[in-house]
């Protein structure tokens, strides 16, 4: 992606997955791995690159790099514009022009920083909020976009939310759904018609890589939780996978977790044993010692009888 985009492609990538599983930390490390690659062939004598950070709730759109405004040091709001082209601009937003791998990480990470996260029962510090990070290259006039989208959630995930709280989970999967759809044209088609992508302020943003299908390179990471309470989440999350790279018509085959588990023998208690292995283990007790007392008992005897002698009495028949 990173050397599409320095050849003048426009390279996108998404982080996708249920909250909890490891999407922003996954983004960082890609951050950091792709701000040193990006610099390749820069001098420092001139601009090599810019930096706009977008923050996404629900269809409000948030400046991440611009100061804050008022007391609470809020985010400035940004509104969208249609460009000629079809594609969508931020009017207003915040541009920086880093020097060197250094300075681009310590802006993305202050970007991070600045995104709102609440806890869930999912995940302490989830991310209610979709990031989209562009990057700008100017000698070769092509474009990164690293995008860090909310995490998905199911409805017990949220049952205990507030309303307003549960209001902004559905407008996070209206988005995904949104994103799903155009990633789905795109793949298929290589070309997204313009009301998939006039759905939510994500496809807004994301425009000009759907306009521009033959010169874009695009990437989904999807993540995970280990959890065996996630099952269902995680199924959902890899059919998703599979269809946005544009498949997801194979069959599935479904399998018990049980049938994948070795098969004990089950060992039966001693009073339940009928006559013929109350006799065949006398046989065997200490190399066949004990076969005269299988001749001392009678030939109905069970296992629940063998259970209920007496001390006196196994004396008595064994000597």
């Amino acid at each position: 992606l990173v050397r599409s985009s320095l050849g003048g492609g426009i390279s996108t990538m998404f982080m996708f997955g249920q909250t909890g599983s490891g999407k922003t930390h996954t983004m960082s490390g890609i951050q950091e791995l792709a701000s040193r690659d990006l610099f390749n062939g820069a001098d420092g004598a001139e601009p090599w690159l810019s930096v706009t950070c977008i923050e996404l709730r629900g269809n409000r759109t948030f400046d991440l790099l611009a100061p804050g405004v008022g007391k609470r040091n809020e985010r400035p709001e940004l509104k969208l514009r249609e460009q000629i082209d079809g594609s969508y601009a931020c009017e207003g937003a915040a541009d920086i022009f880093p020097k060197s791998p250094e300075e681009l990480c310590a802006v993305l990470e202050m970007a991070q920083s600045r995104r709102a996260t609440s806890a869930t029962d999912a995940n302490s510090v989830s991310s209610r909020s979709h990031s989209v990070c562009v990057i700008q290259l100017f000698q070769s006039d092509g474009q990164l976009m690293l995008v860090d989208c909310a995490g998905t959630e199911r409805r017990k995930d949220s049952m205990f939310h507030s309303k307003e709280r549960q209001q902004e989970g559905a407008e996070i999967n209206a988005s995904l759904h949104a994103l799903k759809e155009c990633i789905r044209y795109f793949t298929k088609e290589n070309r997204v018609p313009s009301h998939a992508y006039r759905a939510s302020s994500l496809t807004k943003i994301l425009a000009e890589a759907f306009i521009r299908g033959a010169a874009a390179k695009l990437a989904v990471v999807c993540t995970v939780s280990p959890c065996a309470t996630d099952t269902e989440h995680t199924l959902a999350t890899m059919r998703m996978g599979m269809a946005l790279g544009g498949r997801g018509n194979e069959k599935e085959e479904k399998q018990m977790v049980l049938d994948l588990m070795a098969k004990k023998e089950r060992v039966r208690h001693p009073k339940q044993w009928d006559p013929e292995q109350v006799f065949e283990w006398l046989d065997a007790l200490q190399g066949g010692k004990f076969c005269d007392v299988a001749d001392a008992i009678p030939r109905n005897f069970t296992g629940q009888m063998l259970v209920r002698l007496s001390e006196a009495r196994c004396v008595q028949l064994c000597s």
